[in-house]
């Protein structure tokens, strides 16, 4: 299974050799025919890069609290071995490569060539350190381009499948979060992520959505809707800046319970540009919140190509891990904001029709939607479930009746007027 490994054969030899002894023939027989198996695996394995013929390529794929250590072991061109180790969380990257790569390279042969997926700390004094233990030169690389980068990132998805399986996550979370956070600089995936989007209408029913990402998936409880409050018109900047002080005034209110508003996110990330980011910064220090804030940026064809930080844009590429999620992200945080603000238009357009009753304003109209829920609703009830809403008295509720059913009166009376005389009057016989 894991492509002729050295490691296996030689497991699988001693059990062979033990079985003889034990004159365990036809167990023997077995082991010896697994062996050979495991050897033509290794010899179909495809040659990725014949040109470094003996190196080891180590990556890693880190989880809130764990780390996964991959390592590639390539000997005369192909790759004769691999092992995983996983440990709990190692803080920064640079710093988990060199502690890892002094761990193991104290207990293993140290290769010419040690190629890495990212940089590690101090990497002058720990090519010195390999380069004496090996008794020849080592040298550390990081590949940018190529097959070797291509080698690295396939070490980094092995990494990250093994932590997902390890975790109980899936593989494709676990590398697109593990990615995120190299590509943004955070110390650690982000395993709990709030997005925030504006929708309007020119400036009326100004209303935001949030949505929440817990471990690459949407966790809908944890939506939460807001209308804003502190302004009238069109002000996409100063809305943004109103929702983040509102969260996190929340939070300053319920942290003791460290759930719902009560827990702040790993990243926070918006629906706009450089203008929006720009927007909540002085808001996050204000309330000395360091949580990590970025923008989601959509070409002119609304489809995600970039995040950006106050200093820049940070260019994603479509065949990344990474580009999904936040593409997945942006694309629900806006389908979430725009379903309150069409609700939001849709109850006000409601509303305006009660309003255009004598006598109901603008909290009865809301009493009435709110108690049965829909116009259908109020137009087909009667005066006596009119009279059961909070606020409304037998006039109010008398006049809605009648607007609503107006025509119907109207009818019904034109239908008596137009009928014969005897059927509107019939005489009675005299005693």
């Amino acid at each position: 299974l894991k492509g002729g490994s050295a490691a296996s054969v030689e497991m699988l030899t001693r059990e062979m050799e033990q079985a003889a002894e034990r004159l365990e023939f036809e167990k023997a027989a077995r082991l010896r025919d697994q062996i050979a198996a495991v050897r033509r695996m290794g010899e179909k394995q495809k040659v990725v890069e014949a040109r470094v013929r003996h190196q080891d390529i180590v990556a890693l794929a880190q989880s809130p609290d764990k780390t996964c250590f991959e390592v590639f072991r390539f000997r005369d061109g192909r790759l004769c071995d691999r092992e995983q180790f996983l440990t709990q969380a190692a803080g920064d990257p640079e710093s988990a490569r060199a502690a890892f790569l002094t761990q193991y390279y104290a207990m293993r042969e140290v290769p010419p060539r040690i190629t890495l997926d990212g940089p590690a700390a101090d990497t002058v004094l720990l090519t010195r350190w390999l380069s004496e233990r090996a008794g020849r030169s080592v040298r550390i690389t990081v590949p940018q381009k190529g097959e070797q980068r291509a080698l690295a990132d396939m070490c980094r998805q092995n990494a990250a499948e093994y932590l997902a399986e390890k975790t109980g996550r899936a593989g494709k979370d676990t590398a697109a979060l593990d990615e995120l956070a190299r590509l943004l600089g955070l110390e650690k995936p982000p395993k709990y992520i709030e997005a925030y989007d504006i929708s309007n209408t020119a400036g009326s029913d100004n209303v935001a959505g949030m949505v929440v990402f817990c471990d690459g998936k949407p966790l809908k409880s944890a939506y939460r809707k807001f209308s804003i409050k502190g302004f009238e018109g069109q002000d996409d900047y100063a809305s943004m800046r109103e929702v983040l002080t509102r969260r996190l005034e929340e939070y300053e209110a319920h942290k003791a319970s460290g759930e719902g508003f009560g827990r702040l996110p790993d990243l926070i990330l918006l629906d706009g540009g450089k203008g929006q980011v720009n927007a909540v910064l002085p808001v996050m220090r204000q309330f000395g919140c360091t949580v990590p804030v970025f923008g989601m940026v959509k070409d002119d064809k609304h489809r995600t190509r970039a995040v950006t930080t106050e200093g820049g844009e940070i260019a994603i590429k479509s065949t990344r891990s990474a580009y999904t999620l936040i593409t997945t992200i942006q694309d629900e945080v806006h389908r979430f904001a725009i379903g309150y603000h069409r609700q939001r238009r849709k109850k006000r357009a409601l509303s305006s029709t009660l309003t255009a009753i004598p006598g109901i304003g603008e909290t009865r109209a809301k009493l009435l939607l709110k108690h049965f829920g829909t116009l259908k609703a109020v137009s087909e009830a009667d005066v006596e479930d009119l009279r059961k809403v909070s606020g409304m008295t037998k006039p109010a509720a008398e006049t809605v009746y009648r607007f609503f059913h107006a025509e119907q009166e109207q009818a019904v009376g034109q239908q008596l007027d137009n009928a014969p005389a005897a059927q509107q009057d019939t005489p009675r016989d005299n005693p």
